[in-house]
């Protein structure tokens, strides 16, 4: 099983054995039919640390955009899962004399607490509230236009496209006139046309083929800012990063081993009429060029938006 492997290899990994656990991902939707996730194998902790790390090497080791403003008072870190962005955040701002002096309140909302981080894991706990909220529902009225910065990303998989209006309405909603939203997404559809011809790529297309075909999207990042505009939202910039070209991280081959781990890649292959040997046939031969260095590249965007003053 890919899983067991899996273990081994993060065992043996210099980013699971001597990185320090950073400050991630999506809003943890457990129990729900639309996250396409909830059937990961893997320590859920790991895959959103080594996720994180790899966002960071492609966003060139800067969390925030540089037009946000340093004089942060309020942040809220939406979907904040196990609040791995928050704590980079609290943790660069503290050694960053432009912003050090400035009392900042953090807060970071999901669906469920189960992954929200403990006291002991990291000092700069302390310096973040937490919050269980489904961003499906309105957020209660003491938060609303409270936030100099609301950050989200890595929707793509648990927000279908005819639900992004009310999440999008949601999230701004908790923007002061003038406060900034900073949204980060793959882009799928870049990726596959970028994948080299390989059995990860024929893989990779099927699951892709399968996620658009039941309501995702995979150009998830240019629906963002339209929907942001249509909202009323100022996008500021919309500019994407990619793995190309960047200096080997070993979070980006990681990264794409978890892609193979969870249950997707399996359901999706089932649906074209594979039967269990088959499937796992597929999935090793997927490893076994990961093993022999076929890595597939990766596309973020970044999407800065700021609300108008006169909101």
């Amino acid at each position: 099983m890919l899983s067991r492997r899996l273990g081994s290899v993060l065992k043996s990994s210099n980013a699971f054995r001597f990185a320090v656990p950073a400050p991630s991902y999506a809003q943890q939707r457990r129990g729900k039919a639309s996250y396409l996730l909830n059937s990961v194998e893997t320590d859920e902790l790991q895959r959103l640390d080594t996720q994180h790390r790899m966002n960071l090497h492609m966003l060139h080791q800067k969390i925030l955009h540089p037009e946000i403003p340093k004089d942060l008072e309020r942040v809220a870190d939406v979907a904040t899962g196990n609040a791995t962005w928050l704590l980079d955040l609290v943790k660069s701002r503290k050694g960053d004399s432009n912003s050090s002096n400035i009392k900042t309140k953090y807060t970071g909302f999901d669906i469920t607490p189960s992954l929200f981080p403990k006291a002991e894991t990291a000092p700069e706990v302390a310096d973040i509230d937490f919050a269980v909220h489904d961003f499906f529902k309105p957020f209660p009225e003491e938060q609303l236009g409270k936030y100099d910065l609301v950050h989200i990303r890595h929707l793509s998989l648990a927000l279908p496209v005819k639900q992004l209006d009310v999440a999008v309405k949601h999230v701004t909603s908790l923007l002061k006139p003038g406060g900034y939203i900073q949204w980060e997404e793959y882009d799928y559809e870049d990726q596959l046309a970028a994948c080299p011809p390989c059995t990860m790529t024929t893989t990779w297309h099927v699951i892709l083929n399968w996620v658009a075909d039941r309501g995702y999207s995979l150009r998830f990042s240019d629906i963002i800012r339209d929907e942001l505009k249509t909202q009323g939202m100022e996008v500021v910039e919309k500019k994407q990063f990619s793995t190309r070209g960047l200096p080997f991280c070993e979070d980006h081959k990681l990264t794409l081993l978890y892609a193979f781990d969870t249950g997707v890649p399996r359901m999706c292959l089932r649906t074209k009429g594979l039967g269990d040997e088959e499937v796992e046939k597929a999935i090793g031969e997927c490893l076994e060029e990961w093993e022999k260095g076929v890595l597939l590249d990766y596309f973020l965007s970044r999407i800065l938006a700021r609300k108008p003053l006169d909101s």
